[in-house]
């Protein structure tokens, strides 16, 4: 059994400020780059997903709705916004967001929410 010191947690920190950190420099970055092109829907979708990772939800839902707005059919995007919608607790939207992922061709967040409806 491993125990976890003091300086475990410490270094643990050490390793998540520079995660971010490093979250925040891909995020300014991703932001140029849609400031030189910003009909870019791919790059709203990359951001959005930067965005979540720093716990930032409603900038990457205004991205997702961005990116989606400029190409409808961006399968990835509409399985994001719909993760999100279902961490709020907003079931319906997340559903009408995996339908469409789903008629772009990627079903997994409609299959997921199958599965979870067979078991609860």
């Amino acid at each position: 059994m491993v125990m976890m010191s003091g300086d475990d947690s410490f270094f643990r920190r050490i390793a998540d400020e520079a995660l971010d950190d490093e979250t925040a420099r891909q995020i300014a970055e991703q932001q140029r780059a849609l400031e030189q092109n910003p009909d870019w829907a791919e790059g709203h979708y990359h951001l959005a997903q930067l965005l979540r990772v720093q716990h930032k939800c409603e900038e990457a839902k205004h991205h997702l709705l961005i990116a989606l707005g400029k190409k409808p059919t961006l399968a990835d995007a509409h399985i994001a916004l719909g993760e999100i919608y279902i961490a709020e607790g907003d079931f319906d939207r997340a559903r009408m967001h995996a339908e469409f992922a789903a008629a772009c061709g990627n079903p997994r967040l409609l299959e997921q929410m199958q599965r979870h409806e067979e078991i609860g």
